[in-house]
């Protein structure tokens, strides 16, 4: 077998013959480790001008010049399309191989890291192709520092680091973000780097779904992240988004086709840049738009601190944000839905998490820490529904709990809840001194006109009242045309239409289940229930509540729209 000195030596060769090989020492010198065996390959997938052409995929599909895998013959200064040098490889794709060799050189802009590590992808993405004719999708990273601008992931590609610790990336100044994806359905892994923004204004990943190219397969051009799974990964120093999970936003007959879903997040570490003027007002975590059937495990999203004359201050922006933010009225399929976190940790900011107008969002068993707010849930534009906060640990998570934060939230809650339907079960709530006067915040504050907020079996760190007050949670409902809309409330106050007048209820309406207990409160007036509607009183026609009085219904699935609620019990306060 013939030797040469680099890749540069080999491109000034023309094989003789199809099969032959060459070995070069070395990807620009000897030894460095991205030399290896080449093979003169003269099929029309290795050349530019096919005689007969051949049809597509495999049409001229490895013919250009990566100078990794690829070589293209350069003789006299004028390219030979006779045939290429193909590297002949097992296993994984490095990137050594295309001259990244992790030690962060400075290189021009035409010969960067950027385009070397791109080049090895996009030869992966050819791999991945139907039928591929050569082998590995996985493109592997060895430890060492590489500094990147813009990288555009390929579907079917396998980005591979060899350690979150030592495998690192760092990004170069600048805007938009380091790393984007490619249009049309994308389905990829990223595994085991570190990537450092050095305080750029960049964010980091951006997964915004595109449409794909129409095919007769695919005629309306889906896209997005399907499929995915993104592992062991550390985010820090970007002003930008960590991650940006952006799916599709447009309404019309195909919208629903750009969602983002199925993909699952584990071991990913963001934490945001001490952006100081806020002027991007960047979260660790940011969704919009379709995206759907997402799994967070073990992940961390954390704001960022700063110590001066021994107050510490924390991020003031929001860590998690999960929002809708079209101004229109938007299709629930178009929203973000079904999203867990499990076993994740959200800390060190006002705002931990933020979310609008979202469906089946479940936190379980999370960590809160150092947080204003821990979680928002709103319902500006339509009500978020099925929010479910279960089994989680809120230390220091409302109004900073005891700690010394002047600059930061202090009158905050765990659980902030606007025109929603939140769950909040099993969790538990403590502070490092449930006594001490900081302790000004709440458990839960649930604003009016909520859609219902279910709590229960929540414990608090020495059963200490401080930290177990919630506001809200009871909601004040006007009695309209003789019926009150309790929505998924279950502990209800009725304010008169007209204090002046007789006030009768003859139908509740509630979206509780049968089986559920639903209580009212008569506040302020005497308020009579009638056994006209869908309300049964048992052996009365009417029943009188007086201002101050409980009575508590169950709904049993039976009568009109299977929605009866029968008296249960009630408190009255003259015998």
């Amino acid at each position: 077998m013939t030797e040469v000195l680099n890749l540069q030596a080999l491109r000034g060769i023309v094989g003789n013959i199809d099969g032959e090989l060459y070995y070069a020492k070395g990807h620009t010198s000897a030894g460095d480790g991205g030399g290896g065996v080449f093979m003169w390959r003269t099929g029309n997938a290795f050349k530019t001008n096919q005689t007969p052409p051949s049809t597509p995929p495999t049409s001229g599909i490895y013919s250009v010049d990566n100078y990794g895998t690829i070589i293209q013959a350069i003789i006299g200064g004028i390219p030979n399309d006779s045939g290429r040098w193909i590297r002949q490889y097992d296993g994984y794709i490095s990137v050594v191989w295309f001259g990244a060799f992790g030690t962060f050189d400075t290189l021009p802009p035409e010969s960067s890291y950027n385009i070397r590590i791109q080049n090895a992808i996009d030869f992966a993405a050819l791999n991945a192709k139907i039928n591929p004719i050569l082998k590995s999708s996985t493109v592997f990273i060895p430890n060492g520092s590489y500094q990147l601008s813009n990288i555009i992931l390929k579907s079917g590609v396998t980005i591979l680091g060899e350690s979150i610790a030592n495998t690192i990336i760092y990004a170069t100044q600048g805007t938009g973000y380091l790393f984007e994806m490619e249009i049309g359905v994308v389905q990829l892994n990223i595994l085991n780097l570190g990537i450092v923004g050095n305080g750029t204004n960049k964010g980091c990943f951006l997964f915004e779904a595109k449409p794909g190219i129409p095919t007769p397969i695919d005629p309306v051009a889906d896209g997005g992240l399907w499929n995915s799974t993104i592992k062991n990964i550390g985010i820090g120093g970007f002003n930008g988004n960590g991650v940006y999970l952006q799916g599709g936003i447009s309404i019309g007959q195909f919208a629903y086709l750009l969602p983002n879903q199925f993909n699952v997040f584990e071991n990913v570490r963001v934490t945001k840049n001490n952006d100081d003027n806020f002027s991007l007002f960047a979260n660790a975590l940011k969704m919009t738009g379709e995206n759907g059937q997402h799994s967070f495990i073990n992940c961390e999203f954390d704001g960022f601190t700063k110590t001066s004359n021994n107050i510490t201050t924390y991020d003031k922006w929001i860590n998690v944000s999960i929002e809708n933010t079209q101004s229109q009225p938007t299709p629930d399929y178009l929203t973000s839905n079904v999203i867990t976190f499990l076993n994740c940790t959200i800390q060190n900011s006002d705002y931990g998490v933020r979310i609008n107008y979202a469906e089946n969002i479940t936190f379980d068993n999370c960590w809160f820490e150092n947080l204003g707010v821990a979680i928002t849930v709103l319902g500006d534009k339509e009500r978020s529904k099925s929010i479910n906060i279960l089994n989680n640990r809120f230390a220091n998570a409302s109004g900073f709990g005891s700690l010394l934060a002047p600059n930061n939230i202090k009158a905050g809650q765990c659980v902030s809840v606007s025109k929603s339907v939140v769950n909040i079960y099993n969790n538990y709530i403590t502070a490092s001194d449930p006594n001490s006067a900081d302790n000004i915040g709440s458990f839960v504050l649930g604003f009016p006109d909520n859609n219902g907020i279910n709590c229960y079996n929540n414990s608090f760190r020495d059963n200490n009242p401080k930290l177990s007050k919630t506001y809200g949670i009871m909601q004040t409902v006007s009695i309209v045309a003789s019926a009150i809309d309790c929505k998924s409330n279950k502990l209800i106050f009725i304010n008169p239409t007209n204090p002046v007048t007789p006030t009768i209820i003859k139908n509740i309406t509630s979206a509780i289940n049968a089986g559920e207990i639903l209580n009212i409160r008569a506040n302020g007036f005497t308020v009579t229930f009638n056994n006209t509607g869908n309300i049964f009183l048992s052996n009365r026609t009417s029943f009188v509540l007086a201002n101050g009085e409980i009575a508590s219904f169950i709904k049993i699935d039976i009568g009109t729209n299977n929605e009866t609620y029968q008296l249960l019990s009630f408190t009255k306060t003259t015998p």
